[in-house]
């Protein structure tokens, strides 16, 4: 069990970074060509505050990742670094889940990382030390 609570955190993980970083760069392909969004339909100032948003989003996204990487060992070992990972990582799976009940059914894709982040955030609870909230 604890094998694949490494490779659910690592895939995590990996996303939050991969996924983080590059929607910095790219926020405008990525909001225009996977999400479909037609950014040039809003006035400029409009398309400069969603994508700063957006960026900003993402650069949370990225430290987040990165806070996991650097303290990884902590995570798994020390009971306040492993409940806050747990609390942001379910936050995030929470609002995707609140989203799809208040906002309709989202593409494959996300409830796919949705159940992915609910099975790592529960593998994370098995296999870590134990909770104290």
């Amino acid at each position: 069990m604890a094998t694949l609570t490494q490779w659910f955190f690592w895939g995590y993980v990996g996303m939050l970074v991969g996924i983080g970083a590059s929607g910095i760069f790219i926020a405008r392909w990525e909001l225009t060509n996977f999400f479909k969004i037609p950014l040039d339909s809003l006035e400029k100032s409009a398309q400069a505050t969603f994508l700063s948003q957006y960026r900003f989003l993402k650069g949370m996204e990225l430290g987040f990742g990165i806070f996991a990487v650097v303290f990884r060992q902590q995570i798994f070992t020390l009971p306040a670094y492993h409940q806050f990972f747990l609390i942001v990582l379910f936050a995030g799976a929470g609002a995707r889940a609140l989203s799809m009940l208040i906002d309709g059914r989202p593409s494959n894709f996300f409830i796919v990382v949705t159940v992915f982040e609910l099975v790592t955030g529960v593998l994370m609870i098995v296999t870590g030390p134990p909770l104290s909230f």
